[in-house]
């Protein structure tokens, strides 16, 4: 399973304990909250398969009624009402949650199709949405929790909250993909230059991150922000992100949403050419979640420019992120998904490298503007100090009242670096008078790109963490959308990690075997002249 951030700050339970109580067992919490306000399925990770592969679900406990629309209309209440509502127009106790919000069945938009653009999906359609949910939304799949027959009669069901159905009883036929063309570096070329030609990077951008000039402004019927999609994380795709399901896209729209249709403007190969070009933006494979940093040591000194080519030398972790909901003030909503983390260390610092993609750099807004608008920020977190036996650590959202933590934070206002300690996010952090951090950012095409580096010992031994090579070090991040009301408390967070500084290997390592290698059948060629000397002094006596 690839692991997924989503934009809702909530997650599928079994693989969300693994990534939080693995590395902290406060974070149990998390897991109850999120558990009990959404009825027992809590989702932020999708399966990167789309077709639909899980086919091991039970029957409800409870008997369901032998009319598929009485056993639909059952189904629907027990799983689908807190998010879509009693009349299923979205609007159900917990629709405020999410970004984007529920669909509305009684407007039948319904967005991941292979139907034409504002046409009705086919029932396989929706089959599909149901089995494997919307990654990146509050949708789960439901493949493991209902049988086939079961989701079959949800959608029968779901089918009566729109009149539309019946008015459009000759519905289109699914789309019927062309003869593929094969990913290569002419038709992304094309594909490229076709993109541009077609105004896509207008929502888009210029590297497709949907950080185009239009992006903040869009809105969909209901007077919802609309975001353009980024195209650089295709596993976060909700009609999918391989080549097939992005030519599917342009052909049919999405329903609900400024994104149109490209059918009569594009021939088959030039669909399947844009196609492969936003396929080729994500990477492949999809990125896997990190666990430990280990960052590269160099004798140079550690640029603090993000765009210096030492930089490239070091490895990537890549690190998923979720919205701060354990403490008031929280964030169910928010933008950035996930966090890449780069490296490096010599004798006396160590350095990282944090990229993270935001659709703008963001400029506090005025004490009396209507929106609140707050600079962008991000932090790395360390404990304080080493607890006896490395075991015991921090709570990792700003820690607790009796273990602090030390916080390298960087801000967009002025490219500003400074240090802060907190014992607790409710006690609030305290701005360190002297810091020993230094770095500075630079965001592009929506992206950050933030470097920030410390002498490995400071003078400050109670609230500075002293590094030493060889150890573990817990460290955790926090990343801050100005753009999206966060501050303080509403931020998107990791749990812990760790970093590991590896010792130099000595040379000695690559010499002594070699030369043990050597001595030994040096003294066994010696053994067996003697022996075979013996021998023969024998048989001739």
């Amino acid at each position: 399973m690839i692991i997924r951030a989503g934009n809702q700050g909530l997650g599928n339970l079994k693989v969300m304990s693994k990534l939080f109580i693995k590395n902290d067992i406060q974070s149990l919490f998390l897991l109850v909250f999120l558990f009990t306000i959404l009825g027992g399925q809590p989702y932020l990770f999708a399966d990167e398969e789309h077709e639909e592969v899980k086919t091991t679900a039970q029957p409800d406990s409870e008997t369901l009624p032998n009319d598929d629309l009485a056993a639909g209309e059952m189904i629907y209440k027990k799983r689908c009402i807190s998010c879509h509502g009693d009349e299923g127009d979205g609007d159900g106790p917990a629709a405020d949650r999410f970004q984007p919000k529920p669909r509305s069945f009684k407007k039948a938009e319904f967005k991941y199709r292979t139907t034409p653009r504002n046409s009705l999906p086919t029932d396989d359609d929706l089959f599909r949405v149901i089995s494997n949910g919307l990654p990146g939304t509050g949708m789960p799949d439901w493949a493991d929790v209902l049988t086939k027959k079961q989701r079959r009669q949800v959608i029968k069901y779901i089918k009566t909250f729109s009149d539309k159905w019946e008015k459009q009883a000759d519905r289109a036929s699914a789309l019927k993909i062309g003869e593929p063309v094969p990913t290569s570096e002419e038709s992304i070329e094309r594909g490229k230059k076709k993109f541009t030609a077609l105004g896509c990077t207008l929502c888009h951008g210029a590297e497709g991150r949907g950080d185009g000039p239009t992006s903040l402004v869009l809105r969909n019927h209901r007077g919802d922000s609309v975001y353009p999609r980024n195209l650089n994380k295709n596993w976060l795709f909700r009609g999918g992100g391989e080549a097939k399901d992005i030519y599917t896209r342009i052909n049919t729209g999405i329903n609900g949403t400024p994104m149109p249709s490209f059918a009569d403007k594009l021939n088959n190969e030039e669909s399947w050419d844009v196609a492969n070009y936003v396929r080729s933006l994500s990477p492949t494979p999809n990125p896997e979640r990190g666990s430990l940093i280990k960052p590269l040591s160099i004798e140079e000194g550690i640029p603090t420019d993000p765009e210096d080519p030492l930089w490239d030398q070091a490895p990537s972790s890549w690190f998923p992120m979720m919205g701060q909901i354990s403490f008031e003030e929280r964030l169910f909503t928010p933008t950035v998904t996930d966090i890449t983390v780069k490296s490096l260390y010599n004798d006396k610092e160590i350095g990282f490298k944090l990229i993270w993609d935001d659709r703008s750099s963001s400029k506090a807004s005025k004490p009396s503007a209507k929106k609140k608008i707050y600079t962008d920020q991000v932090a790395i977190q360390f404990p304080e100090k080493l607890q006896p036996g490395g075991v015991k650590k921090p709570y990792f959202i700003m820690g607790d009242e009796k273990l602090g933590v030390n916080l390298w934070n960087w801000q967009s206002d002025g490219n500003q670096v400074f240090e802060t300690t907190a014992n607790g996010i409710l006690n609030g952090e305290v701005k360190k008078s002297e810091s020993n951090v230094k770095g500075s950012g630079r965001f592009k095409n929506g992206q950050y790109q933030v470097v920030m580096k410390r002498s490995l010992q400071t003078s400050d031994k109670e609230k500075d963490i002293q590094f030493e090579i060889g150890s573990f070090y817990p460290i955790a991040f926090f990343a801050m959308d100005g753009t999206n009301g966060e501050v303080a408390s509403k931020r998107s967070i990791t749990p812990w990690y760790f970093v590991l500084m590896e010792p130099e290997t000595p040379k000695s390592v690559y010499i002594l075997p070699p030369v043990v290698i050597i001595f030994v059948f040096g003294v066994e060629f010696v053994l067996v002249k003697l022996l075979k000397k013996n021998k023969k002094a024998s048989s001739s006596s």
